[in-house]
């Protein structure tokens, strides 16, 4: 959620600070997304973060079941075993492995 005074980009490396203890580095706008056309307008903005930075512990610890990295290589396999649930994440994800080379 974008709180008062934010924009989409200060929003989203402030949710990753606060849910992973990663301070993302110089992030770009992905994509934006309605989940649910016709039932919701609830329009999903998505960045991608060149690199991070580890601060601590996450301070919101109820949105995140886990936190790693991996390589960019291992998603599709991560999401057709079911590892990846959330469509935020399924289509930033899908969208990124398209539009760019995996590595």
């Amino acid at each position: 959620m974008v709180d008062a005074g934010e924009d989409g980009v200060q929003a989203a490396a402030r949710e990753v600070l606060e849910e992973t203890g990663w301070r993302p580095g110089p992030m770009e706008h992905l994509l934006t997304f309605q989940p649910m056309i016709g039932m919701v307008d609830s329009p999903h903005e998505l960045y991608v973060a060149q690199g991070a930075e580890h601060v601590g512990d996450p301070t919101d610890t109820e949105e995140a079941a886990r936190i790693e990295w991996i390589p960019r290589s291992s998603v599709l396999d991560l999401i057709n075993k079911g590892e990846v649930l959330g469509s935020g994440s399924l289509v930033a994800l899908l969208h990124l492995l398209a539009s760019r080379k995996a590595s």
